[in-house]
């Protein structure tokens, strides 16, 4: 029963602003108290809840001011799938803006393409809002007129009321996701195209003369699908993260698979034995006065400190993560 009390209690505070939530809690559940005998039963408690009403119109009465474009009964819900339907359009037109970029982009500069990048990732995101919003105000502005003019209002029950949310968990940040997604996505695009097309521009210039590579294109190429693949888990983890919107195992899981097999990928990568084109260490070593050797042990010392505190920073964020969903869970 008192699960039930404060179900009704919840689902009349979800829908008002966070500053009145609390205030309006403490009000509501003496009101009901009050209005019940000291030792209540089922039948009591829900007979003193219909007294009060449908608790979506009930949020409405504690209102201090009206929204128009969509009817206060339905203005949180409308905000709510709104974010929801933006997110999902947004990231859909990220992927295939940032796809259509990638085709666009043959035959420019490097400076050009990141700039066509950049483009294509916030005008696909911002065609992708601009149609969410389109479509799910129409949708709420139809069922908003149909319950207006409904000859016959369908009595809400018990079973209705929602599911208190979780206790102790972790909430993830949309808007920090979203932003992850972004340069995420701009910064995995502009790298695989990089790495596709303008490997032979890594170089030594010499009074803007090119005159040696600096990384070996026949060792990069095999690397490229697994960049790929890489920027597409990249995307799914993000849309896991907006989906739960908390810290949970699943999600904990996937964001752990996900940062091991990138950064692996990473670190295979800047550590092959070959990435580094030879005649560049060659020439590099003629021109500064050093050995070969030594030049190629001065690269390998930067890669392995670049390894090191790579590993080290992916290791601090999963333990901070897995803390979040372990001992927040079991608080």
């Amino acid at each position: 029963m008192k699960e039930y009390l404060a179900r009704y209690v919840y689902a009349v505070t979800k829908r008002l602003p966070e500053a009145m939530r609390a205030e309006v809690k403490e009000e509501l559940e003496a009101n009901i108290k009050d209005m019940l005998p000291e030792k209540y039963n089922a039948d009591e408690l829900e007979a003193v809840l219909r007294k009060l009403g449908n608790p979506r119109e009930l949020a409405n009465n504690y209102r201090t001011k009206q929204r128009y474009v969509i009817s206060p009964l339905y203005f949180d819900d409308y905000i709510y799938t709104l974010k929801i339907v933006a997110i999902i359009l947004g990231t859909i037109a990220l992927v295939f803006g940032s796809i259509d970029a990638v085709i666009q982009s043959q035959g420019l500069g490097f400076t050009d393409t990141v700039g066509l990048i950049f483009e294509k990732v916030i005008g696909g995101i911002w065609q992708g809002v601009l149609q969410a919003f389109t479509w799910v105000t129409l949708i709420f502005w139809g069922i908003d007129y149909a319950s207006r003019n409904a000859k016959t209002k369908s009595e809400w029950k018990l079973s209705d009321l929602p599911d208190l949310p979780a206790q102790n968990v972790t909430k993830i940040s949309r808007t920090g996701t979203v932003i992850g997604l972004i340069i995420g996505t701009v910064f995995h695009v502009s790298f695989i195209v990089i790495l596709m097309r303008y490997v032979d521009v890594i170089a030594i210039y010499v009074d803007e003369v090119r005159i040696v590579g600096i990384l070996n294109e026949s060792t990069v190429t095999p690397f490229i699908p697994y960049f790929i693949i890489s920027a597409a888990l990249m995307v799914i983890v993000g849309l896991f993260k907006l989906s739960y919107g908390q810290w949970n195992i699943q999600v904990a899981t996937l964001h752990t698979a996900y940062e091991i097999l990138s950064t692996v990928l990473f670190l295979i990568f800047i550590n092959h034995a070959q990435l580094i084109n030879l005649d560049a260490v060659d020439y590099i070593a003629n021109v500064a006065g050093f050995t070969s050797n030594q030049v190629m042990n001065g690269i390998n010392q930067g890669i392995l400190w670049i390894t090191i505190v790579s590993s080290v920073a992916v290791g601090i964020e999963l333990v901070s993560i897995w803390i979040k969903t372990l001992v927040k869970k079991a608080a």
